[in-house]
This record gives structure tokens, sequence and C-alpha cells, in this order.
């Protein structure tokens, strides 16, 4: 027997914002060009990480470190 995973419902949503929220995280979102997206997800599964987040929050992180020296 096999189990399919429900989708969260909008409280649960809701919470998890909230909880992001309240950690200093802010939401954003933006569009990209798709070999951009592409090159996100190798970088991704190579790294092991779930989602595209750290994969962004590290190459910001590196652009403004990187501005900060010149």
């Amino acid at each position: 027997m096999s189990r399919v995973a429900k989708p969260p419902s909008k409280e649960s949503v809701r919470a998890h914002r909230e909880r992001r929220r309240a950690a200093g995280r802010v939401l954003v979102n933006t569009d990209l060009p798709a070999e951009l997206i592409e090159q996100i997800d190798q970088t991704k599964e190579a790294k092991g990480v779930r989602g595209r987040t750290p994969i962004i929050e590290e190459a910001l992180r590196f652009y403004f470190e990187k501005q900060q020296g010149t």
C-alpha cells in the first residue's frame, strides 16, 4: 500500500511562513532565465541540497562580498 502525500494546508503554510519571518527571513519571488535555473538545479544536485534557496543565497553573498572587496 503506497501513501500519497497530502498537500500542506493553508494554515500550515501560513504558520511556516510566519516562523520564517520571525527568524528574519523575507520571501522574494522573481523570474529568472531558464538557463540560470538549469545551472542552479545542477549545482543543487551536486551539493545535495533540497531546494534552490541555499544556492541563490550563497551566490548573492559571494556577489556582495566581492563587491565590497573592489
